[in-house]
């Protein structure tokens, strides 16, 4: 974090890498999050961007930003059901 010289909060920022499995990795991390935080409280990141499949993450938790344990929820099944098939 970045000292604020204008006595401003620091703002806390959620990067989200590309790639699949990293992808799937990363709501294994943001349940563990949730798992800390009550039910019910909005997402505690003020600034989430991603890249590739990351960016899918990123962008499923800022549409689910009122409530962090209920878009983790969502992404959790989203990447249960994922198959890829060849």
């Amino acid at each position: 974090m970045v000292e604020s010289t204008s006595g401003a909060k620091p703002r806390i920022g959620l990067i989200l890498t590309g790639g699949g499995a990293r992808a799937a990795y990363q709501v294994g991390f943001l349940r563990a999050i949730s798992h800390m935080l009550p039910r019910g409280t909005p997402n505690p990141f003020q600034i989430i961007c991603g890249t590739s499949a990351g960016a899918v993450n990123a962008a499923a938790m800022a549409a689910g930003a009122t409530d962090f344990h209920r878009a983790v929820r969502q992404l959790m099944l989203v990447w249960k059901y994922f198959h890829v098939s060849t």
